[in-house]
């Protein structure tokens, strides 16, 4: 980005409802530009070409159902409740 901005990490942490250490705001004050520059490149990118959410094609594994270990979990453990595995109780 040709024309830095300034920005102030103190008052979008507060907008934010953010508390964030002296140290922190130092830290975000250094990556607040470069942040910006990636929505700005983002920004740039060209969206324009329709696709056809049709003609896209599944890229992931085949979705094969297993058998699942979890009666065996059940038969081993103290306590269940159903098939839940009963815990003490948190305050």
């Amino acid at each position: 980005m040709a024309d830095k901005k300034i920005i102030d990490p103190k008052k979008y942490s507060e907008l934010s409802k953010i508390d964030l250490s002296p140290q922190e705001l130092e830290i975000l004050d250094k990556q607040f530009p470069e942040i910006l520059e990636y929505f700005d490149l983002l920004s740039k990118a060209d969206t324009s070409e329709d696709i056809n959410p049709q003609t896209l094609s599944n890229i992931f594994r085949e979705d094969i159902p297993k058998d699942s270990i979890a009666d065996e979990i059940l038969d081993v453990v103290p306590e269940k409740k159903g098939r839940f595995v009963k815990g003490p109780r948190m305050m």
